[in-house]
């Protein structure tokens, strides 16, 4: 193993090199391998350049899609006022719906403001704690009376 000095790593990296031109030549802007020559039918040229040319046709025929632009009628003063309150009114409505379903126990899952509900009440924490007990309660019971009667039955 030889180790190089930097200035002959240096001389070798802005030397030219012969074999990478014969590769440009021998490719002429082919995906191939350097220094391996293909060759293609007349037929699979005329196909390829056709190609070519639909490809920049359609090119030119897509019309650039407009891009949206600011509002015309941004939400300023009562509107603005209105959509916050309708807002304010979709999320109580969403926190009052998680809190219906977790109390009867038909609901498993809760969204983002209803945790952010929950963490800052703590009577409202409390209580769906509770109900979520009693219900595990019940449902173990229902789970203990069903293997009652099964061992009974055998």
């Amino acid at each position: 193993m030889q180790i190089n000095g930097y200035q002959q790593i240096q001389s070798m990296v802005t030397a030219p090199s012969a074999p990478a031109a014969e590769t440009q030549k021998t490719n002429s802007g082919s995906a191939a391998e350097p220094g391996v020559q293909v060759s293609i039918s007349a037929q699979a040229l005329q196909l390829a350049q056709t190609d070519n040319l639909s490809v920049s046709s359609t090119d030119n025929q897509i019309p650039a899609a407009a891009l949206p632009g600011l509002p015309e009628n941004p939400l300023t003063g009562d509107k603005l006022q209105q959509y916050a309150q309708f807002k304010k009114a979709l999320l109580q409505y969403q926190v009052h719906s998680d809190m219906a379903n977790m109390v009867t126990g038909s609901g498993g899952s809760m969204s983002a403001p209803t945790a952010y509900y929950l963490s800052n009440n703590e009577d409202a924490r409390e209580t769906v704690l509770q109900q979520q007990a009693m219900h595990q309660q019940a449902q173990n019971m229902q789970v203990y009376q069903q293997t009652m009667q099964s061992a009974e039955e055998e």
